[in-house]
């Protein structure tokens, strides 16, 4: 079954640009190819919005243009939290996601009912 809906989870560590990144360019190619695309920062992952928003970053232009596109919705409630990135998730222009039911970590369960289907990265 072929699906035009896909949740890009960026869960990489630090140490793991070139996931990060891809999280972001497999979104871009796929929203300009015409799917419905939501990209998601969760666990570790929730540590790139801050980093990828400085000036001085090689991919900040990259997270620029993803951002402008709008298909990157958030970072996890509850993993921005436990890494104490909140704060840093918020500067970078980003909502918080979390459900009440999932104690504050991303609807994943919703995602899938939507029809999406999941990339983690």
């Amino acid at each position: 079954m072929a699906t035009n809906k896909y949740l890009i989870i960026i869960q990489a560590n630090q140490q793991d640009v070139g996931k990060a990144v891809h999280g972001l360019l497999y979104g871009q190619e796929l929203h300009e190819e015409g799917f419905e695309v939501d990209i998601l920062f969760d666990g570790l992952g929730t540590q790139w919005p801050n980093e990828f928003s400085k000036a001085d970053h090689p991919f900040n232009p990259l997270f620029k243009q993803v951002m402008k596109s709008g298909i990157i919705k958030g970072g996890c409630q509850a993993c921005s939290g436990f890494f104490e990135v909140e704060e840093e998730v918020k500067e970078a222009g980003l909502p918080l996601i979390g459900a009440e039911k999932t104690s504050g970590h991303i609807p994943f369960a919703q995602y899938i009912k939507e029809g999406y289907l999941p990339i983690i990265l």
